[in-house]
């Protein structure tokens, strides 16, 4: 049953064709093993040739070695070259001031990028199931998201190809139990303290009481909301061209054509504009998006609000001009540990949590996030502008001191985004360049004793 529903799925989808590598990213855990089962199922048929790739991300030591262990017996058995490597994911996202997910899900798929252009590979498969996107289309409505957010987990995304997206979890635990092969189990995707992990423990089966079939149910809802984003799309192209203009130092958006067109073609248009002003800028809110549009449903000639930090949209005559701001005013907010804080004159709000002991920031709400020693840094905090001569210690730099300046030269920061970049710092030290990178000295460590974690996001207001 398994094997005839991936089928129908790759071909409906043309995920496949003949003569394809196909690199097979396996975790050891039962949807990665079911997925490399099935197309080495297809390797004849198709004429196909696969490879195995796998990244210890060193989260949990010796477990985490044993399942680089068990995926490469698992493909020696199987007959399929492997590439497994190991990274130190957790340094990484200290460094970064990341979550654990976001900082692994960063260096999984350049992993997996690298590797397949090595082996010539190209599609990357990846063992994402119907369960997975009925849990990713639940936790995306609990923080608020378009059709396009809702739309969830694409079956074929450029490269990367799903083939048991239409398969459930029990289906792949059935496969594997009638053919006998075996999986490992990750202990962290049974801890409460990870989002999807509680979506799937606590919401999926108090909603399976309802509807024995949520899963099939929400999976199919999340297709539907993304063919009808896609004909949206389609749908904007034609009857909207010219709204949204390209200029050099931003997007023009034509007044009277945009606020004629119905809110949902409105999101939309200033979403895509958002982008092409600023495409390293993280993806708006929803409130931010409807501050907007209801700021340019009245605005008068002159006036302009922040939409992002760095970002502008100002009425010009019968037009809106989106840019980047040519002057970032100088900040200081004291930072309340624990509360929180806000940022007006780059409309970022701080939330700060005091733990006992070495915890690990892991609220996915949060554009940023990081953990420090709280007894090794010194109160009060604040975020603010740079100033001259702020130096730190980027970590992963093995403790040498770099001077702020030099830092943003070398990471090819723009000018005119330095003064928009927040510093998390005591009176005496630089702590976080906020959204790139912490300074070593402070990261919590095995003698930890308390632990602060700092989660940054974004707020909108009109400027004058």
């Amino acid at each position: 049953m398994l094997l005839k529903k991936v089928k129908e799925t790759v071909t409906k989808y043309d995920m496949l064709k003949a003569g394809e590598t196909v690199l097979v990213a396996v975790s050891g855990g039962p949807d990665s093993v079911c997925l490399l089962s099935v197309l080495r199922s297809f390797v004849k048929d198709r004429d196909l040739s696969l490879h195995v790739a796998h990244l210890d991300h060193r989260f949990r030591g010796s477990e985490s070695a044993d399942e680089a262990l068990f995926v490469e017996k698992t493909a020696i058995k199987m007959g399929v070259p492997a590439t497994i490597e190991q990274f130190d994911v957790p340094a990484f996202c200290r460094e970064r001031g990341l979550s654990a997910q976001a900082g692994a899900r960063e260096v999984r798929y350049g992993f997996l990028n690298r590797v397949a252009e090595k082996v010539g590979a190209s599609r990357i498969a990846v063992g994402h199931t119907a369960s997975d996107q009925a849990e990713t289309l639940i936790m995306r409505l609990i923080r608020g998201a378009g059709t396009s957010g809702l739309s969830a987990i694409p079956p074929i995304r450029e490269n990367i190809i799903r083939p048991l997206i239409e398969v459930t979890r029990e289906e792949v635990l059935e496969y594997l139990h009638a053919q006998g092969i075996e999986f490992v189990t990750d202990p962290s995707n049974s801890k409460p303290v990870y989002t999807r992990n509680r979506v799937r423990q606590d919401i999926m089966p108090v909603l399976r009481a309802f509807n024995p079939r949520i899963v099939e149910t929400l999976a199919s809802e999340a297709t539907i909301l993304r063919d009808e984003n896609e004909a949206i799309e389609a749908y904007l192209a034609a009857v909207s061209p010219g709204v949204a203009v390209r200029e050099e130092n931003g997007m023009r958006l034509k007044r009277d054509e945009f606020n004629a067109l119905q809110p949902a073609l409105k999101r939309r248009i200033l979403r895509t504009a958002v982008n092409e002003v600023d495409d390293a800028l993280v993806e708006l809110s929803y409130d931010q998006i409807e501050d907007a549009v209801r700021f340019m449903s009245g605005a008068q000639t002159g006036r302009a609000m922040n939409l992002a930090s760095g970002l502008i949209v100002e009425r010009e005559y019968d037009t809106f001009f989106l840019r980047p701001a040519t002057e970032i005013p100088e900040f200081r907010s004291e930072l309340s540990v624990p509360g929180v804080t806000i940022i007006p004159e780059i409309f970022l709000e701080a939330e700060a949590w005091l733990f006992d002991g070495h915890a690990e920031a892991r609220d996915e709400n949060y554009l940023w996030q990081a953990g420090f020693d709280y007894d090794k840094i010194g109160l009060p905090l604040e975020i603010r502008t740079r100033r001259p001569g702020d130096r730190f210690c980027p970590s992963g730099m093995e403790g040498k001191s770099k001077k702020l300046q030099d830092y943003f030269v070398d990471q090819k920061v723009p000018r005119r985004k330095r003064d928009a970049i927040p510093i998390l710092a005591s009176k005496e030290d630089v702590i976080w360049v906020i959204g790139m990178r912490t300074d070593e000295r402070f990261l919590p460590g095995a003698g930890t004793k308390r632990t602060v974690i700092i989660g940054m996001r974004r707020r909108s207001r009109e400027i004058r």
